[in-house]
């Protein structure tokens, strides 16, 4: 089987082609939404509605998927910056240690 990736998309619109269909139509459209998603379908989906359709869901789908991805690497960025300063304060040598002042401490 192959991947959908590997697939063209004159290959993908005839899967879809085959599945089970529905007609629908949208109203009260505006033009320019109209003609941005026409203009979109025919350079990206073989002029097919419904496969110009399934591309955008699937790119929101993938949009999700970064979003997610960015916010984690942004965590375990945060996180090694933090190990970085660290490993800097350790390589400048070693922290003088402060013992606690006690009664009597002072003599010697």
């Amino acid at each position: 089987m192959m991947e959908q990736n590997d697939m063209s998309v004159k290959e993908r619109v005839e899967k879809l082609k085959q599945t089970p269909t529905i007609n629908f139509s949208i109203t009260k459209c505006a033009t320019d939404v109209y003609q941005e998603f026409i203009e979109f379908c025919r350079k990206e989906a073989n002029d097919s509605y419904a496969f110009g359709l399934k591309l955008l869901l699937d790119s929101r789908k993938q949009n999700i998927k970064e979003t997610v991805l960015y916010e984690s690497l942004m965590e375990i960025k945060d996180v090694l910056d933090i190990h970085e300063q660290k490993i800097k304060a350790l390589e400048e040598g070693p922290v003088e240690k402060k013992s606690p002042k006690t009664m009597g401490s002072g003599k010697k």
